[in-house]
């Protein structure tokens, strides 16, 4: 049984985005993704961060000043990367900090939605922030959509979809292919961005989709207040 996970980094800060915007938290961003998202709409903007990533045992991934936040009502955001990628550890890890601490945080997970979610880990998991990908992110359909995996996520109550705009074309292939989830009730559509100048660009166009599609409008409020500035 592993007793470690691989962390990129970990940090105090807001959530910047999805249903919990705004929320005081404390992020643990793991190491490896399964895409590459360097496309000619938008580029992730945590790529340098989450490529690398240092093996750490369960005692040593969250400090005490960490620990206290999140006794404090802080939400723990497991992002990355593609959390989902070692679901089995994060599980494990949950638990071991249940045990350890005698209670659990609200736990958030970021995923690009490509994974299934495993029953012991949705059990764990209070609010989900799904982001699947179009094609202006870089990769091919078949790398960046499993339907199973959205579907799944979709009969969650605690999950939403929330989806990154970065041109038009990015709206009109949410309409035509993934029409499903845009009448889900369960979208949020934020803008691309990896800092403020670009964040500029897109914010209306994803304003004005929100405004035609009824969908609710999330803005990227980490790069709005620290810009490309990370672990803040």
């Amino acid at each position: 049984m592993k007793s470690f996970l691989t962390v990129s980094e970990c940090f105090y800060s807001i959530q910047g985005e999805g249903q919990t915007a705004g929320h005081p938290a404390v992020f643990l961003r793991l190491a490896g993704c399964n895409l590459l998202c360097e496309g000619s709409g938008w580029r992730c903007d945590t790529i340098e961060v989450w490529r690398k990533g240092t093996r750490t045992q369960f005692e040593n991934v969250l400090s005490e000043e960490y620990v206290s936040h999140l006794t404090a009502g802080a939400h723990l955001v497991i992002t990355g990367g593609e959390p989902m990628l070692v679901q089995a550890e994060l599980i494990q890890f949950i638990n071991w900090f249940h045990s350890t601490y005698d209670f659990l945080p609200i736990v958030e997970i970021e995923t690009n939605g490509t994974v299934l979610p495993r029953n012991n880990l949705v059990e764990l998991v209070n609010y989900w922030n799904v982001s699947f990908k179009l094609s202006t992110c870089g990769e091919p359909y078949s790398k960046r959509v499993n339907i199973a995996a959205l579907d799944a996520f979709d009969k969650l109550p605690n999950a939403v979809f929330k989806i990154v705009i970065s041109c038009e074309m990015d709206v009109l292939e949410l309409i035509n292919d993934f029409d499903k989830y845009v009448r889900s009730g369960k979208m949020i559509l934020m803008p691309a961005g990896e800092n403020q100048e670009q964040l500029m660009r897109t914010r209306y166009i994803a304003a004005i989709a929100c405004k035609t599609l009824y969908l609710q409008y999330c803005d990227r409020l980490h790069i709005a207040i620290w810009n490309l500035k990370t672990g803040v």
